[in-house]
């Protein structure tokens, strides 16, 4: 589960990225939410696919390892126990697990992540169970520096103190060849505060005021547009050392007119007090909402940096599993293989190709790409001014040899040697005298 709503929004500050641009990167992966993706989709589309979600990492672990990523899988704390367990209020904390991936097969995820675990160490890929919620230790590899940034769809990444998030579209239609320029979205924290003033504290605020995992009730008759009414008027211009629950208290206290309006109160600020909102008992100065803020800003992680080496693929022992849990045959694995390594090296010829090649002007107007792409400017080097006017004057004369052989372009009028040109004048057009039709000239009187 995430921020109800945000995405919308979140929409229109994302941005497409290149995918060469994230060749030999270190990327956190989010591995509940691919978890929670393919047996998801295994339930929408009533496939009886045996533990599909191993497919499912191993064919995605192949599309990274195709465009030179690194990943490192981070799952959430699979034991039973967690902070949220031992908050105080237990109305507020369910389980995390239970609450994003609903009932049964979604709630009893051990299972899955230790054949998961299993899986990827043969395959060379890094595993880290995080004492906490995976998200908040993907962001804090980020803050360490071994990661440049987290794939996942949940929004809360960023609640946790991550800074760059990536959405990447594994369809079928778009990872086939691997070399599509922009199947990656990002999303950056930077980006969010220059272009809306939003901090990690407000997002906080956000996810308390629309509902999130640690305090699902939200304050009712708020939305998404509202919410970011509210971060306008009360969170200091995007200041990121504000704290969370004094833009709940400004905000709640404002409205429930405990503080008087003032003359330099903005219209929206003045509207936000019109209306009627229905708080919880105490909001937001309530156990419930500060064992909220204090989930996100002071996560259970590890502050361990993992060591980053090259491992070897174990194909035998991935053959193994695939062939035992998934019910594949070997020809299948192959097969596998052998379309990865070619989906790989066309990726690395494309990439080649666009680092090599400088493109021309002409190449963006479809108008001028047929008439000038058999010209080239002048490439040899000129030693002298004469030099260049006389390399330029043969240029100049091949190019007009050209424009008359081709077929498209119209033959201009020959022009006559000493051709004397006439100028016609024409007359000015007859003057009308000017008179009035309301006065009547009268003759003088003759004596």
């Amino acid at each position: 589960m995430t921020i109800n709503g945000i995405w919308e929004w979140a929409n229109h500050v994302s941005q497409k990225v290149a995918l060469e641009t994230l060749r030999d990167k270190v990327l956190a992966i989010d591995g509940h939410i691919w978890l929670y993706e393919s047996l998801k989709g295994c339930e929408t589309h009533h496939q009886q696919t045996p533990n599909s979600y191993l497919i499912t990492f191993f064919t995605r672990i192949q599309r990274l390892r195709e465009l030179k990523i690194i990943p490192i899988v981070v799952f959430d704390s699979i034991s039973s126990s967690s902070a949220a367990h031992e908050a105080a209020d237990q109305d507020e904390f369910v389980p995390r697990k239970r609450r994003s991936f609903g009932d049964s097969p979604f709630t009893n995820l051990a299972d899955h992540v230790i054949k998961t675990n299993s899986l990827l160490s043969h395959f060379g890929v890094k595993v880290i169970i995080a004492p906490g919620d995976g998200e908040a230790q993907c962001a804090r590899l980020e803050e360490l520096g071994v990661v440049s940034g987290c794939i996942t769809t949940d929004f809360d990444y960023f609640l946790f103190g991550g800074k760059n998030l990536y959405r990447f579209d594994f369809s079928a239609t778009t990872m086939l060849s691997g070399a599509r320029l922009h199947d990656v979205t990002h999303l950056s924290l930077g980006r969010m505060n220059i272009e809306k003033k939003v901090a990690r504290p407000h997002l906080i605020a956000t996810a308390i005021l629309l509902g999130c995992d640690y305090y699902q009730r939200g304050v009712q008759n708020i939305g998404i547009i509202t919410v970011f009414d509210i971060l306008a008027e009360f969170g200091d211009n995007g200041c990121k050392e504000t704290d969370p629950q004094v833009i709940l208290d400004r905000f709640s206290s404002y409205v429930r007119r405990e503080i008087p309006a003032r003359s330099e109160d903005s219209s929206r600020k003045l509207r936000l007090r019109g209306k009627k909102f229905n708080f919880p008992d105490g909001f937001p100065n309530c156990t419930a909402v500060g064992n909220a803020i204090k989930m996100y800003m002071q996560p259970a992680v590890s502050n361990q940096i993992p060591r980053i080496t090259s491992q070897i693929t174990n194909f035998q022992k991935v053959e193994e599993i695939l062939v035992k849990e998934c019910g594949w045959s070997p020809q299948r694995l192959q097969r596998e293989v052998t379309t990865s390594m070619t989906r790989s090296r066309n990726v690395l010829n494309i990439v080649f190709f666009v680092c090599q090649t400088q493109s021309h002007i002409n190449e963006f107007f479809p108008s001028t790409r047929t008439k000038t792409q058999n010209f080239s400017p002048i490439v040899e080097p000129c030693k002298s001014a004469d030099d260049y006017i006389s390399a330029n004057n043969n240029w100049m004369r091949k190019r007009k040899r050209m424009d008359s052989d081709s077929p498209n372009v119209v033959p201009k009028k020959p022009v006559t040697a000493n051709r004397k040109r006439t100028i016609r004048i024409r007359a000015p057009p007859p003057t009308k005298p000017y008179h009035d039709n309301n006065v009547i000239t009268l003759d003088e009187d003759s004596d």
